[in-house]
């Protein structure tokens, strides 16, 4: 259990910080430069890290993020949206994103992108803040409330722009109203421009497991905003009568 223990925490390490030396390395996972190296020379010969020629620093391989990609592919999710979100962005001509919660972040598990030259681009994989972006807030909204204050009170806000929300009383109003009417709307708040409206997608016992979205510069989208809600809402709901989600019918 020691050896595993210290094996991922080298592995989240460079997960964080992609490229690290070994005494980098041990002052992060706080393991003993000896033994650290040691780690690392396993894991390469392994094949799940590799060395920089020119750096000799350290990072992971394809055959760890190939694997990663294997997990986001066998996801149940992401199977069930797959034709949905195709759909999605063949009617809105925008990206669509799908993306699950992990604390307070939103993770990107599958996109669509649109076809228009200047667009939104997320990819699978991706960690965005949840609290200045469509999906985030949408995951965050359908929490149960004491889990909810659980994770703002032990993350801080960061401001990204003049329209992001930091304070977490704020925060708590915006994600009831969120709650309230089916959706959240996310204007300049992760990034200058750029509007994303999200729907929550449901599994079969009513909770929680993905959010959709449709995304795009301000310019575009905030004309269109009232058909795009009808959109992602319905694409949410679509998603989740697959996932054998029955309260909307």
């Amino acid at each position: 259990m020691h050896i595993v223990h210290r094996v991922a925490s080298v592995l989240r390490a460079l997960g964080n910080a992609r490229h690290l030396g070994i005494t980098d390395l041990s002052t992060v996972t706080g393991l003993p430069k000896s033994t650290t190296h040691r780690l690392v020379t396993a894991l390469v010969n392994e094949g799940l890290l590799v060395q920089d020629e020119d750096s000799h620093k350290y990072a992971l391989s394809l055959r760890v993020t190939a694997l990663g990609a294997s997990i986001l592919n066998s996801h149940a999710v992401r199977k069930s949206a797959r034709p949905i979100l195709m759909a999605l962005r063949d009617q809105t001509h925008e990206s669509v994103h799908l993306a699950v919660l992990e604390g307070m972040e939103a993770i990107i598990i599958d996109t669509e992108d649109s076809y228009y030259f200047v667009r939104a681009v997320n990819v699978p994989g991706q960690h965005l803040p949840a609290h200045a972006v469509s999906t985030g807030k949408v995951l965050l909204a359908y929490q149960w409330e004491t889990r909810l204050r659980e994770i703002l009170n032990s993350t801080p806000l960061t401001r990204y722009t003049e329209n992001t929300i930091t304070d977490p009383r704020l925060l708590l109003e915006e994600l009831r109203l969120v709650r309230q009417r089916g959706y959240a709307v996310s204007q300049s708040e992760m990034e200058e421009g750029i509007e994303a409206i999200a729907a929550p997608v449901l599994d079969h016992l009513g909770i929680i497991v993905a959010a959709v979205s449709i995304g795009g510069p301000s310019e575009r989208c905030s004309p269109k905003q009232a058909e795009f809600i009808t959109a992602v809402t319905r694409a949410g709901q679509e998603i989740s009568q697959a996932l054998r989600y029955l309260g909307w019918h």
